[in-house]
């Protein structure tokens, strides 16, 4: 697949998963391997989506932490990116002291490379 027509299907599931969250399960695989192939800030509006989609209807408990446990780990040498991140991690943060969301402790081991 070109990198035009991946941007585009990409760009596409972008918009209609912005309009409807519902729609993700059925599409995240191809999101996924589509914001891999591209990256960028594409990308990166793809994985907040998806975020937000968990925080709107979390699958399970661990679900919004490790999704947002990845995205952190995924941009972490990105200080912009992080920036872009740290309201999305306060509303998680304050949906669990509310109740909302469950509170969990994922562990993540660092997938930084040691060069």
């Amino acid at each position: 697949m070109s990198r035009q027509t991946a941007t585009s299907k990409l760009a596409a599931l972008v918009e209609r998963c912005r309009a409807d969250p519902s729609a993700i399960p059925g599409v995240r695989a191809a999101g996924d391997a589509l914001a891999i192939e591209i990256e960028g800030e594409l990308a990166f509006a793809w994985r907040v989506i998806v975020v937000r989609a968990a925080i709107a209807a979390p699958p399970d408990s661990d679900a919004v932490r490790e999704l947002y446990g990845e995205i952190v780990d995924r941009y972490r040498d990105d200080p912009k990116k992080l920036a872009e991140l740290r309201p999305l991690g306060d509303e998680i943060r304050k949906l669990e002291r509310e109740g909302t969301l469950a509170s969990v402790l994922v562990a993540r081991s660092d997938r930084r490379s040691r060069h």
